[in-house]
């Protein structure tokens, strides 16, 4: 959400007036007492929040001026403000709101993306259209009579429809949002839609539904790579579980399936192009849709890319840069632990079975609700027990992933199992099948006051896998988290898949 809009140097806007554009200034319709008592902007529930304003080269050298860090900015040549934690609360803040006086402290030299607020500038959902909107999260606008808002959205039209302010949208495309359902939509802006789409690849792109699972099944069985061992990315479940993060869509390119995730800092392809034959024009015609969408955002990049694709990729001119690996282990050591090498979790599992008695059973819809209890119980124990920033962060988001997990595991294609204690479930497990030998663990989550519960799940959950024709079994990556890369080698991986991050050669 924009920076809040405090103390104008301009005459406020009433109910009764609305604002009028004047020269390269919007004056508001939300008047300074109003701006002054809310307790909605400039605040944000995440770091990486999309709402966090953008702010052009020219507005980060004027910002920096009215005496924010340079550091705040990712990019000089235009980024989205970096945000600080509420002091005084939960959070995160944009770092020119004063939490004391409830003013915002660039306020003369704020970006567009605040002038026009509380109006937003998005793309349809189906991002072929621009958009002007009012975003209800604006307790003042939500009281407000329909005629002073069509009055002052009318001004504001005529001012972002004008060659400069158009022109400086097609330079810096990331000012025009997307799509979000809580913004009323006001009418479309033709001459900004003509212009950011003037010799721009006409990509018609999909959202991703549920419905889309055995299309996006079937692309990915026929990819490179999908009848060995694939990454965990490779399945629909893996990404459709964090769409509280990120919006995903498809489109079709060179007759392969292309899927992208459009994040705060942009969109960009989370696998390569889905399907057989060779790929290059595929991703050639990705990364130039993601440059015109992103601008020079950093994010344009394409993620999860196997060692099959590497050579094709490194052929035709692409940077291709390691990233953390896939954590691979034979089916049959890890469902029986057998030998020296398991001598340590299969103690644990002992312990477990001796001292609690532990039940393995099927995952039942009727766990959701105490499943994800004992994930808050978890991560709560994860925090006292002591976590960086980065595991932190990981903890906050996890939450929804769960939450998609265990409501829709089966729509999803997900097995499920639980560990029971006398009756009180105290670990449970979510996984898939990646091809007919491969069973990828997605989630796994044990009380941590309860000795052996992980190792104990873990190994039947496993076992489960190999009685129905595993050879493999994969964990997905540590997440670059010592903590967990130990935990992960502690089961004596066989095999680390490579898996890459794949950027365009610097122009």
């Amino acid at each position: 959400m924009p920076p809040q809009l405090m103390t104008s140097p301009f005459v406020q806007a009433s109910a009764a007036s609305p604002s009028r554009p004047v020269g390269q200034s919007l004056l508001q319709i939300v008047p300074s007492t109003a701006c002054l008592h809310c307790d909605v902007c400039c605040r944000f529930p995440e770091s990486t929040s999309f709402l966090r304003p953008f702010f052009t080269a020219d507005e980060i050298q004027s910002a920096v001026k009215a005496g924010l860090s340079p550091g705040l900015f990712p990019d000089a040549g235009g980024a989205q403000i970096e945000l600080v934690p509420n002091p005084s609360g939960e959070g995160y803040l944009c770092p020119a709101f004063d939490p004391a006086t409830s003013e915002c402290r660039i306020y003369a030299v704020r970006p567009l993306d605040c002038r026009l607020y509380p109006f937003a500038l998005m793309w349809n959902a189906a991002h072929t259209e621009v958009l002007l909107g009012w975003d209800t999260k604006c307790p003042y606008m939500r009281d407000l009579r329909s005629a002073p808002i069509e009055q002052a959205a009318e001004d504001v039209a005529q001012w972002i429809e004008a060659e400069a302010t158009v022109e400086t949208l097609a330079r810096y495309p990331r000012l025009i949002g997307r799509f979000q359902d809580d913004v009323i939509v006001l009418r479309p802006l033709a001459r900004v839609t003509e212009r950011l789409q003037q010799g721009k690849l006409r990509v018609r792109t999909q959202p991703l539904t549920i419905q889309d699972r055995p299309r996006l099944e079937s692309a990915l069985a026929e990819s490179p790579g999908a009848q060995e061992t694939p990454l965990a990315a490779a399945s629909l479940a893996f990404h459709y579980i964090w769409r509280h993060r990120l919006t995903y869509s498809w489109a079709d390119l060179h007759g392969h399936l292309c899927l992208f995730a459009d994040s705060p800092d942009g969109i960009f392809l989370v696998l390569p192009p889905l399907g057989k034959g060779p790929v290059v024009d595929s991703v050639a015609a990705a990364f130039r849709f993601m440059r015109e969408r992103n601008g020079q955002s950093p994010v344009t990049r394409m993620d999860n890319v196997s060692e099959a694709s590497v050579a094709e990729l490194r052929a035709a001119g692409f940077v291709v840069t390691a990233k953390e690996p896939d954590y691979l282990y034979a089916a049959a050591d890890v469902a029986e632990l057998a030998g020296d090498a398991y001598r340590s979790p299969r103690a644990a599992c002992n312990r477990f079975l001796r001292e609690q008695g532990g039940v393995f059973e099927p995952y039942d819809p009727r766990d959701r609700l105490a499943c994800l209890s004992l994930f808050q119980q978890w991560r709560e124990q994860k925090q006292q027990a002591g976590t960086d920033d980065w595991a932190q962060a990981l903890l906050e988001d996890a939450s929804g992933a769960h939450e998609a997990a265990l409501s829709g595991y089966e729509e999803l294609g997900l097995t499920g199992a639980v560990v029971r204690v006398e009756g009180r479930i105290r670990a449970y497990s979510m996984g898939m099948w990646l091809n007919e030998s491969v069973f990828c663990v997605l989630l796994e989550v044990a009380d941590r006051d309860m000795v052996g519960a992980g190792p104990f799940i873990f190994r039947e959950f496993c076992r489960q896998a190999r009685d129905k024709g595993a050879w493999w079994i994969n964990t997905m990556d540590d997440s670059g988290l010592p903590s967990l890369a130990r935990a992960k080698h502690w089961y004596r991986p066989a095999r680390l898949l490579p898996n890459y991050t794949v950027t365009e050669p610097r122009r």
